[in-house]
């Protein structure tokens, strides 16, 4: 009798401990995010800039997945406007080289681009299951932008959101850069 009342607490006592971690969002998210980008190339001062970020529901960056070769090694110096919000928020000029260059890389050929976020921050920490941002922010004529962010939860089920882009001007030339950003949240076993 005593084997089982300690057996039955031993197990009460556990689910108790999982469901509290679970409410308090400590557990772990599994799997994958695998954001796409349709991007097309441009001519032009200042275009074909653009970077691939993950936000937390405050703003700030959990992981850059992808930034331009030329914005990441100091062409934000030269060119102020190349994706002005993520050289802010990610403190890049503080980074050293070779940080940098595990996400910079050269700008791709025009086509579906794909970049993945294995659910780690920057410093390789699994991320709690909840709402992330997944954003895309490119730079296509001079001091002109397009945005696109969205909200995802990853920890769920499969699901693939789109999002919207948004403009800083009316500028039209090259707004072809980036036509089309959508996410998928793919689980992990």
């Amino acid at each position: 009798m005593k084997k089982t009342w300690f057996l039955l607490s031993a197990i009460l006592l556990s689910g108790v401990m999982v469901l509290t971690a679970i409410a308090a969002g400590n557990s772990a998210a599994s799997g994958e995010l695998v954001i796409s980008v349709a991007y097309e190339r441009q001519d032009g001062p200042g275009s074909n800039q653009y970077a691939v970020y993950i936000e937390d529901e405050g703003g700030e960056i959990v992981r850059t997945l992808y930034v331009t070769k030329f914005t990441a090694d100091g062409g934000y110096v030269r060119r102020p406007t190349c994706t002005p919000m993520w050289v802010n928020k990610s403190r890049v000029a503080e980074m050293s080289a070779d940080r940098i260059d595990v996400f910079s890389g050269s700008t791709p050929q025009s086509g579906l681009q794909h970049y993945t976020w294995d659910l780690k921050d920057d410093a390789g920490s699994p991320v709690d299951a909840g709402t992330y941002y997944f954003v895309v922010e490119g730079t296509y004529w001079g001091e002109n932008q397009v945005l696109f962010r969205n909200a995802v939860t990853v920890g769920g089920g499969v699901v693939r959101i789109p999002a919207s882009a948004e403009f800083n001007s009316d500028e039209s030339k090259n707004r072809g850069m980036i036509t089309e950003v959508y996410a998928e949240y793919r689980p992990g076993n």
